[in-house]
C-alpha cells in the first residue's frame, strides 16, 4: 500500500547551498512526527514543500489524491479579517466547525483579530487548522505563547488526530508527549526513527556511532 505522503529524491537549493539533497520520505496515516534538526537544516523548507507553498528544484512530490492539509505557521497572519470567526471559517462551507474549535481553544469568535495577543493568535490559528478536519496537519512551533493548560489541550487533540501530523518544535516535552516517530533532518537528508522523540537521543547516538565505525573502516 502506498503511503499517503511521499517525497522521492527531493532537492532544494538556495543559491550555492543545498538544503535538501535527493531526500526520500514516506509517512503513513496515524503518524505524528517531530521534525528536528539544527537551525538551518531545512525544516521550514521541507514543511513548505509538503504544504505546496514552494516547489522543489527536482524530485517527485506525491500526495494521495483527495488529501487535504492545514498549516499553522510560526507567525500566524490574521490580517484582512474583520472577526476571528471570519478568519477561522475561511474556506469552510459552514461556520459551526470554526465556532466549535474557537470555543475549544478559548478564543472569542467575535473579537477583532488586530486586538489579539500572540497566544490568542496562535490559538485562533490552531482552531482554524482543526476546523478544516485535514488529512495532514503541519505545525511550526505550535506551543509558542501558549500556557500549560492550552499546551495540554493541544496534546490531547494531536493524540486523538487520525491523520498525519508533522510538528516542528523546540519544546522537548511536548514532542515527547505527542510524537509516534521522529524525522531527523541532517546534511540534506531525513532519517525516520521507529519511535517517538522520547527515544530520539539514544537512537541518534547509535546512528552517529555506526557512521563513525563505517568511516574508520573506510580510512583503514
Amino acid at each position: 500500500m502506498t503511503a499517503p505522503l511521499s517525497r522521492l529524491g527531493v532537492t532544494k537549493h538556495y543559491g550555492a547551498r543545498t538544503v535538501l539533497d535527493a531526500l526520500d520520505l514516506e509517512v503513513a496515516d496515524g503518524e505524528t512526527l517531530g521534525l528536528v534538526g539544527i537551525n538551518g537544516a531545512g525544516k521550514s523548507t521541507l514543511m513548505k514543500i509538503i504544504s505546496g507553498k514552494i516547489e522543489p528544484d527536482s524530485g517527485t512530490v506525491w500526495i494521495q489524491p483527495g488529501t487535504t492539509s492545514a498549516t499553522v505557521a510560526q507567525e500566524p497572519d490574521l490580517s484582512g479579517y474583520d472577526t476571528v470567526l471570519a478568519y477561522a471559517a475561511d474556506g469552510l462551507e459552514f461556520d459551526y466547525m470554526a465556532e466549535a474549535e474557537l470555543m475549544a481553544f478559548g478564543v472569542d469568535a467575535s473579537a477583532d483579530p488586530s486586538t489579539l495577543s500572540g497566544g490568542q493568535q496562535r490559538r485562533a490559528a490552531l482552531a482554524r487548522a482543526f476546523a478544516q478536519d485535514p488529512d495532514i496537519l503541519l505545525l511550526d512551533e505550535p506551543t509558542n505563547h501558549l500556557d500549560v493548560p492550552m499546551i495540554e489541550t493541544l496534546e490531547e487533540r494531536l493524540l486523538g488526530f487520525n491523520g498525519i501530523g508533522l510538528v516542528v518544535s523546540h519544546d522537548r516535552r511536548f514532542l515527547e508527549n505527542i510524537s509516534t516517530n521522529t524525522l531527523w533532518l541532517r546534511q540534506g537528508q531525513v532519517m525516520k526513527s521507529p519511535k517517538g522523540y522520547a527515544e530520539f537521543e539514544e537512537w541518534a547516538e547509535q546512528i552517529e556511532m555506526e557512521e563513525e565505525r563505517q568511516l574508520k573502516k573506510i580510512n583503514t
